[in-house]
Protein backbone atom coordinates (compact mmCIF):
# COMPACT_ATOMS: atom_id res chain seq x y z
CA UNK A 1 0.00 0.00 0.00
CA UNK A 2 1.27 3.59 -1.00
CA UNK A 3 2.53 5.80 1.93
CA UNK A 4 0.57 9.25 2.16
CA UNK A 5 1.93 12.63 3.45
CA UNK A 6 -0.36 15.11 4.78
CA UNK A 7 -0.56 18.51 7.01
CA UNK A 8 -2.71 17.32 10.33
CA UNK A 9 -5.37 19.59 11.24
CA UNK A 10 -6.35 19.22 15.04
CA UNK A 11 -10.08 19.07 16.42
CA UNK A 12 -9.57 18.75 19.65
CA UNK A 13 -12.06 15.61 21.63
CA UNK A 14 -15.38 15.56 19.73
CA UNK A 15 -16.33 16.70 15.91
CA UNK A 16 -19.45 15.74 14.96
CA UNK A 17 -20.24 15.51 10.78
CA UNK A 18 -22.61 18.92 11.16
CA UNK A 19 -19.78 20.96 12.27
CA UNK A 20 -17.83 20.02 8.77
CA UNK A 21 -21.11 20.97 6.92
CA UNK A 22 -24.02 21.97 8.05
CA UNK A 23 -27.19 19.58 6.72
CA UNK A 24 -29.38 22.51 7.06
CA UNK A 25 -27.73 24.23 3.95
CA UNK A 26 -29.76 24.55 0.79
CA UNK A 27 -28.56 22.49 -1.70
CA UNK A 28 -25.70 24.29 -3.33
CA UNK A 29 -23.25 23.35 -5.95
CA UNK A 30 -19.80 21.59 -4.82
CA UNK A 31 -17.77 24.77 -5.59
CA UNK A 32 -20.08 26.97 -2.97
CA UNK A 33 -20.68 24.26 -0.82
CA UNK A 34 -17.12 23.65 0.07
CA UNK A 35 -16.43 27.05 0.95
CA UNK A 36 -18.82 26.40 3.92
CA UNK A 37 -16.66 23.58 5.19
CA UNK A 38 -15.78 24.04 9.23
CA UNK A 39 -18.21 27.34 8.88
CA UNK A 40 -19.13 26.81 12.32
CA UNK A 41 -15.84 25.68 14.11
CA UNK A 42 -13.68 28.63 11.62
CA UNK A 43 -15.41 30.35 8.92
CA UNK A 44 -12.12 31.08 7.22
CA UNK A 45 -10.74 27.49 7.56
CA UNK A 46 -12.29 26.12 4.37
CA UNK A 47 -10.70 28.32 2.56
CA UNK A 48 -6.98 26.96 3.45
CA UNK A 49 -7.82 23.28 3.02
CA UNK A 50 -5.16 22.15 0.81
CA UNK A 51 -4.44 18.99 -0.88
CA UNK A 52 -3.35 16.11 1.60
CA UNK A 53 -4.98 17.19 4.73
CA UNK A 54 -5.24 15.03 7.47
CA UNK A 55 -8.46 15.34 10.11
CA UNK A 56 -7.17 14.42 13.62
CA UNK A 57 -9.29 14.11 16.37
CA UNK A 58 -10.44 11.85 19.74
CA UNK A 59 -14.05 10.73 18.14
CA UNK A 60 -16.32 11.56 14.92
CA UNK A 61 -19.72 11.70 15.60
CA UNK A 62 -22.80 11.90 13.17
CA UNK A 63 -25.83 11.85 15.21
CA UNK A 64 -27.71 13.62 12.53
CA UNK A 65 -26.67 11.33 9.35
CA UNK A 66 -24.98 14.15 7.86
CA UNK A 67 -21.96 12.25 6.96
CA UNK A 68 -22.19 11.40 3.23
CA UNK A 69 -22.49 15.02 2.07
CA UNK A 70 -19.99 16.22 4.48
CA UNK A 71 -17.39 13.77 3.60
CA UNK A 72 -18.09 14.06 -0.01
CA UNK A 73 -17.09 17.63 0.60
CA UNK A 74 -13.99 17.60 2.03
CA UNK A 75 -12.71 14.66 -0.34
CA UNK A 76 -13.29 17.59 -2.91
CA UNK A 77 -11.20 19.95 -0.97
CA UNK A 78 -8.10 17.28 -0.71
CA UNK A 79 -8.82 15.64 2.47
CA UNK A 80 -7.22 12.27 2.48
CA UNK A 81 -7.78 10.76 6.01
CA UNK A 82 -9.35 11.11 9.14
CA UNK A 83 -7.33 9.84 12.26
CA UNK A 84 -9.31 9.27 15.32
CA UNK A 85 -9.82 6.61 18.59
CA UNK A 86 -13.40 6.31 17.31
CA UNK A 87 -15.34 6.22 14.24
CA UNK A 88 -19.27 6.44 13.86
CA UNK A 89 -19.80 3.78 11.27
CA UNK A 90 -21.68 5.80 9.27
CA UNK A 91 -18.41 8.43 9.44
CA UNK A 92 -16.61 4.85 8.36
CA UNK A 93 -18.55 4.26 5.44
CA UNK A 94 -19.25 7.70 3.80
CA UNK A 95 -15.49 8.01 4.32
CA UNK A 96 -14.68 5.06 2.13
CA UNK A 97 -16.77 5.82 -0.52
CA UNK A 98 -15.75 9.49 -0.77
CA UNK A 99 -12.32 8.17 -1.12
CA UNK A 100 -11.12 9.09 2.70
CA UNK A 101 -9.09 6.80 5.12
CA UNK A 102 -10.04 6.50 8.15
CA UNK A 103 -6.99 5.71 10.47
CA UNK A 104 -7.90 4.13 14.63
CA UNK A 105 -5.25 5.13 16.89
CA UNK A 106 -5.20 5.03 20.74
CA UNK A 107 -3.31 8.25 20.86
CA UNK A 108 -4.74 10.90 18.54
CA UNK A 109 -4.28 13.84 20.45
CA UNK A 110 -0.33 13.43 20.10
CA UNK A 111 -0.63 15.05 16.42
CA UNK A 112 -1.15 18.79 16.43
CA UNK A 113 -2.71 21.00 13.95
CA UNK A 114 0.11 21.88 11.12
CA UNK A 115 2.25 18.56 12.09
CA UNK A 116 3.63 16.86 8.88
CA UNK A 117 2.46 13.47 8.65
CA UNK A 118 3.41 9.90 6.63
CA UNK A 119 0.53 7.64 6.86
CA UNK A 120 2.93 4.23 6.41
CA UNK A 121 -0.15 1.78 6.05
CA UNK A 122 2.22 -0.69 5.48
CA UNK A 123 3.81 -0.44 8.39
CA UNK A 124 0.70 0.34 9.91
CA UNK A 125 1.81 3.49 12.01
CA UNK A 126 1.61 7.54 11.24
CA UNK A 127 5.18 9.07 11.53
CA UNK A 128 4.86 12.50 12.75
CA UNK A 129 7.46 13.99 10.64
CA UNK A 130 7.92 17.44 12.61
CA UNK A 131 8.72 15.52 15.94
CA UNK A 132 9.62 12.49 15.05
CA UNK A 133 6.75 10.88 17.41
CA UNK A 134 5.22 7.14 15.79
CA UNK A 135 1.77 6.52 16.55
CA UNK A 136 0.32 2.79 15.94
CA UNK A 137 -2.46 2.47 13.52
CA UNK A 138 -5.20 -0.19 14.77
CA UNK A 139 -7.31 -0.85 11.96
CA UNK A 140 -4.09 -1.54 9.47
CA UNK A 141 -3.30 -5.00 11.07
CA UNK A 142 -5.33 -7.87 9.39
CA UNK A 143 -6.02 -8.75 5.87
CA UNK A 144 -9.11 -7.67 5.73
CA UNK A 145 -8.89 -4.10 7.13
CA UNK A 146 -5.72 -3.61 4.81
CA UNK A 147 -8.08 -4.96 1.78
CA UNK A 148 -10.72 -2.20 2.93
CA UNK A 149 -8.01 0.25 3.06
CA UNK A 150 -6.88 -0.04 -0.22
CA UNK A 151 -9.91 -0.41 -1.80
CA UNK A 152 -10.51 3.35 -0.18
CA UNK A 153 -7.57 4.59 -1.77
CA UNK A 154 -8.44 3.18 -5.33
CA UNK A 155 -11.05 5.85 -4.98
CA UNK A 156 -8.92 8.00 -3.51
CA UNK A 157 -6.74 7.60 -6.68
CA UNK A 158 -9.49 7.93 -9.37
Amino acid sequence: MPTIEGRALGFGLTLATEQIFDPATPELPSSEASLRLFAAIDPGLAARLASGDVVVVEEVADPHGAASRALSLLAQAGVVAFVAKRFALTTIEAAAAAGIVTLAVDTPSMLRTGDRLRLDLDAAKIVDLSSGDRVAIRNASTITERATLRATLARMLR
